[in-house]
């Protein structure tokens, strides 16, 4: 079977980065303003969940509440990456506040996703990935077979559970439990725990206190009334759980285990409507971000030019609807790839891009320089068939029968 090489982020980044125009290695802060208009659009939807007792009249409201908390996570996640300010003084206050307004401590989000998943996506050690076949069937694998039964896409649940959906919510939830474990323990149903100094666990106290008194004040907000405030809060934010879930499962999730995080090989980048993209913050575009964590994303297309020029045989792209289709056709597990060494990539010389082509693409600011490119040793990594993982976008769904023996 034919087999891909797996290869560091900055063996990539050694080939796009020179191809991208200077002013793209900025942070852009032009899209703050887009948190005030998402927070007048809350308001208004607040006030019609106060003034207008009808449910459907509140479902809409809340569902459009919900909207706008989805635009302020992907906002969040740009911010925490550096895309839109370096500015601590700023952008930390920010983080606080919109994450907490998605219940989530900005402090542990970026503890697990900017410091481990980023570091070790679709490996051993990825906060955010599915079971090893081996853990379903170790000591709490009752439970995380009911996890991963409830809350995950796969073969063996319906494509309308609504838990799947629901899943940013429980992810929170089990990764907020997760913090306050002793030493390196955690709940059977975590993959990985982060390090958490005393310092952290104490910020992420005070990041809890600042989530009540948000969630207090959407509570006064509404007229001091429970149902009206199930309606703003808890029920906006299942909302913003399942429109945020539709593109994270699209992520990595298509893809299996493998030794060495490699940003092409292991994650997916889908189509999706350009004004979801101009909504989203090209959300949909995330082996981009992968590879340029502290990117505008507001240059993710002209990246993905480069990808699909430079890498075709390595870049996953595929429409929506593809990738959703092929998550409901994989299994419960996640597939562990084998391994075997790998030659450096060979590097050519790359030819600049046209950006002028290419510039109805782009609209902005650049790359997180901060953020230092990952690296190791060339040579040493594995490789791995071309079917990918336990949602191949390579395998018909005939070939998860032989995961599911191990095989």
């Amino acid at each position: 079977m034919a087999s891909v090489p797996l290869r560091s982020r900055s063996e990539y980044a050694a080939v796009v980065r020179p191809l991208l125009p200077s002013q793209a290695f900025a942070p852009s802060s032009k899209k703050l303003w887009q948190v005030g208009m998402h927070l007048v659009i809350m308001a208004l939807c607040i006030w019609g969940i106060r003034g207008i007792p009808s449910i459907f009249a509140r479902f809409i409201f809340s569902a459009i509440i919900g909207h706008s908390l989805t635009c302020m996570v992907f906002l969040a996640h740009e911010l925490s990456h550096g895309g839109m300010t370096r500015r601590r003084g700023l952008r930390y206050p920010l983080e606080v506040f919109l994450w907490g307004l998605n219940l989530i401590p900005a402090t542990m989000w970026r503890k697990l996703h900017n410091e481990n998943h980023h570091v070790h996506a679709n490996t051993l050690n990825d906060p955010d990935r599915y079971f090893r076949q081996s853990e379903l069937d170790a000591p709490g694998g009752t439970l995380r077979r009911w996890y991963a039964r409830w809350t995950m896409p796969h073969r063996h649940t319906s494509a309308w559970n609504l838990g799947v959906g629901f899943h940013f919510i429980t992810y929170a939830m089990r990764h907020l439990a997760t913090v306050f474990y002793p030493g390196d323990s955690r709940p059977y149903i975590v993959t990985f725990k982060p390090k958490y100094r005393a310092a952290d666990k104490w910020r992420i106290v005070f990041e809890l206190a600042c989530i009540s008194a948000m969630q207090f004040v959407i509570y006064l907000a509404v007229g001091s009334s429970v149902m009206a405030w199930l309606w703003a809060g808890p029920i906006a934010l299942l909302f913003t759980s399942t429109y945020a879930m539709s593109y994270i499962w699209t992520n990595h999730y298509l893809h299996g285990l493998h030794e060495v995080h490699d940003p092409l090989v292991g994650s997916t980048s889908v189509e999706v409507p350009k004004v979801f993209d101009r909504l989203h913050s090209n959300f949909s575009y995330h082996t981009e971000h992968h590879l340029f964590p502290g990117m505008s994303s507001e240059y993710y297309p002209l990246v993905s030019e480069v990808l699909r020029e430079r890498f075709p045989d390595r870049y996953h792209r595929i429409t929506f609807r593809q990738a959703w289709r092929q998550l409901w056709q994989g299994e419960l597990f996640i597939v562990e790839e084998p391994a075997a060494i790998a030659l450096p990539m060979a590097v050519e010389s790359p030819a600049p891009v046209d950006v002028a082509a290419t510039s109805s693409l782009i609209d902005g600011g650049l790359i997180d320089g901060s953020e230092p490119i990952l690296s190791g040793p060339h040579g040493e990594f594995a490789t791995a068939p071309e079917k990918v993982g336990p949602h191949s976008q390579n395998a018909a769904p005939a070939d998860h029968a032989s995961a599911s023996t191990g095989s």
